[in-house]
């Protein structure tokens, strides 16, 4: 994978917090895959869970989950409910960035699972601690290239 490749495929979007909220992100600009709002929460807001997703290699730092609306239109919306989640895992080497997460979309019917995670990988940064604006990067198919890819984004922020 070559970084002409990762930036051909990489797109982009911005995510604000609602004011007064902690959780609860609308989108601001760039690409439309996601919901126009999803809710981002760090590991200690989160709801209790079996911590038994998709991935035993790094420390769970969060949670996205989203829904889309009916007006909505993305690829990513297939199966009602119209969900999507990813646990947000961090990375020790990559402390810059919150953390990234695999796509998991509602299936046929409508659970999100093992077999419903699409292997798209997502990157989530924030310049501020306190996560007012959340950058969120998503590469369709990519999770195989994780390494690459987050040593790719580190190097060009």
């Amino acid at each position: 994978m070559t970084e002409q490749f990762i930036e051909a495929i990489k797109q982009s979007a911005t995510y604000q917090r609602k004011e007064g909220t902690t959780t609860s992100y609308y989108w601001k600009s760039g690409s439309k895959l996601l919901p126009d709002r999803i809710g981002i929460s760090k590991e200690c807001e989160m709801k209790e869970t079996s911590h038994t997703g998709r991935n035993s290699l790094h420390k769970i730092g969060g949670q996205l989950l989203g829904s889309f609306k009916k007006s909505e239109e993305s690829p990513l919306k297939m199966n009602k409910p119209y969900q999507l989640r990813t646990s947000i895992w961090t990375m020790d080497s990559f402390p810059t960035f919150i953390g990234y997460g695999t796509i998991g979309i509602s299936n046929s019917t409508g659970k999100i699972n093992r077999e419903s995670d699409k292997g798209d990988l997502i990157v989530l940064q924030t310049a501020t601690s306190d996560w007012k604006d959340i950058t969120i990067y998503y590469f369709t198919g990519s999770v195989k290239n994780l390494e690459f890819i987050m040593e790719y984004l580190y190097k060009n922020q």
